[in-house]
């Protein structure tokens, strides 16, 4: 694993890379990211401000656009190790808010938050893992591909149909207008 393969400070700055990179490509799109946790990457969209089933299709593109950069990032001590991510998309009801005083954090809670990380820690590696509910909603705005996986035994829900996101048509919705990784201003030692 990349983990056990590198030092403190190289895991550090390839997660700065990383990150530094969704950011960036956070900014195509209308999402909110709520945390980072570790190697853990939360994202919402329609919260704080909704935007109806439109946030469905600004997420899918998002995880699109991670999973392309990922593609090209380069992990300099690593040379012949692939980066990869697991993503995993949900739509649902949230409640959210600011918690706390001495370090106030905005959060989300319920069941649509945990269902969405139950997506990614089940999906695969360069995969985008779509629940029923996110594919319905996206089948109704239509313009993406996705693929039936099938029934995933999922913590704590059972039994759940979830499907791939494979991809998009470029002509019927936005998707990032510049290279996230090549136009980005980089990280570097």
């Amino acid at each position: 694993s990349i983990a056990s393969s590198s030092t403190p400070m190289q895991i550090v700055k390839l997660l700065n890379e990383l990150y530094s990179s969704f950011d960036y490509i956070l900014d195509q799109f209308d999402v909110y990211k709520v945390e980072t946790i570790g190697d853990a990457y939360m994202v919402v969209s329609g919260v704080p401000k909704e935007n109806g089933n439109a946030h469905a299709a600004e997420i899918a593109s998002m995880a699109l656009d991670f999973v392309s950069a990922c593609e090209k990032i380069k992990i300099p001590h690593l040379p012949r190790t692939k980066l990869e991510i697991r993503c995993g998309i949900h739509s649902g009801p949230v409640c959210a808010g600011v918690i706390g005083l001495k370090m106030p954090r905005y959060c989300l809670f319920g069941d649509t938050v945990n269902t969405a990380s139950r997506m990614e820690t089940t999906s695969e590696a360069m995969k985008i893992q779509c629940s029923d509910n996110c594919y319905q909603i996206l089948k109704c705005i239509g313009g993406f591909s996705l693929e039936r996986r099938g029934d995933v035994n999922i913590k704590g829900k059972g039994s759940m149909l979830t499907w791939w996101l494979i991809g998009k048509e470029p002509t019927l919705h936005k998707s990032s207008p510049i290279n996230p990784i090549k136009d980005m201003p980089h990280v570097h030692e």
